[in-house]
């Protein structure tokens, strides 16, 4: 009786601890998450040398001089819009980053779309700018700036041709849109790796992100992966303001590509901690389980015995009864 009664004992503990288990699983797995990376963790890794804004000091750029995001500034938005001022958050940057080169640098043509107001206006690789409108081009971000300073649907261009013969030109678009630096169809000759980031060079940014590094991400995450990498864009925006000096000729030692590239990796890896950590959650819950139909079955059998050994004892109690 006494034995029969332990066992029943023992069996509902580990009924109980069982089930306390699977519980504390199942917690576990509903608060486990794909992590985003942040942009300190990616300065941790680099040598990015410096100089802030009119000092001639120049160190390592570090964690602590990323500049913070205001708890109303991360709410999430949808995928598109995310996507959307992600590269726009990088296009900033990145003009910031090389505006003292380009200020510098004159408006030589290098390529023109044939179908553009400059391909059918006969702009030719090689051309030279020299004004838009009645406005004097120096460099090429005067050009930008002069183009989308008074946008409009006839432009007039004066070029410098084989570095001695004057044209003018006239840029026209078909309905009443203006000529921006979207649809002008003009790419100059520029530094290695400095660019202006027009808006249609953003968007065709934001296409190659879609089709090459956003496809390869989980559909359930895509959203979190692109807010993750909005809010990092929109730190190392921030970031300009402090670290690059607008009147010198170097331009801190970061770029937004590498900044992306090193997002999409971090974040594929962080989706491949989750599904690992996952499957042990969910193996160590089939255990539970398991478990836990091995004590009902124990707690069945337990009380079977304790059934018996009861009727065994309440029989021999009346045996005295019976036998007077």
């Amino acid at each position: 009786m006494a034995f029969s009664s332990f066992l029943v004992v023992v069996s509902l503990m580990t009924l109980l601890g069982a089930a306390s288990e699977l519980s504390s699983s199942s917690d576990e797995l509903k608060n486990l998450k794909v992590t985003g990376p942040n942009l300190e963790d990616f300065v941790k890794t680099q040598s990015i040398d410096f100089r802030l804004t009119n000092n001639n000091n120049q160190r390592r750029l570090r964690a602590v001089d990323i500049p913070k995001l205001a708890d109303d500034a991360i709410v999430p938005v949808g995928l598109d819009e995310a996507v959307n001022r992600a590269f726009q958050f990088f296009a900033e940057f990145e003009n910031k980053r090389f505006k003292p080169i380009l200020d510098v640098t004159l408006p030589v043509v290098e390529s023109v779309d044939p179908a553009s107001p400059a391909g059918l206006a006969g702009i030719k690789p090689g051309d030279i700018v020299t004004y838009l409108n009645a406005v004097k081009i120096e460099s090429v971000t005067g050009f930008y700036f002069a183009l989308n300073d008074r946008p409009a649907a006839e432009v007039t261009l004066k070029l410098l041709r084989n570095k001695k013969d004057a044209i003018s030109v006239v840029m026209r678009i078909a309905g009443k849109a203006p000529i921006n630096d979207s649809n002008v169809g003009l790419r100059f000759v520029t530094p290695l790796d400095a660019v202006y980031y027009t808006e249609q060079e953003t968007k065709r940014q934001v296409d190659q992100y879609r089709r090459e590094m956003l496809s390869a991400i989980p559909i359930d995450w895509r959203a979190d992966a692109a807010n993750n990498l909005m809010q990092n864009a929109k730190r190392l925006n921030l970031i300009a303001r402090a670290i690059i000096d607008p009147s010198g000729a170097n331009p801190a030692k970061i770029q937004s590509r590498e900044v992306l590239a090193w997002q999409h990796k971090k974040y594929l890896e962080n989706v491949e901690v989750y599904f690992s950590q996952k499957w042990k959650i969910e193996r160590r819950s089939a255990d539970h389980l398991t478990g836990m139909g091995d004590a009902v079955v124990a707690l069945i059998c337990s009380l079977f015995i304790f059934a018996i050994a009861f009727g065994l004892f309440w029989y021999q109690r009346q045996l005295p009864g019976k036998g007077a």
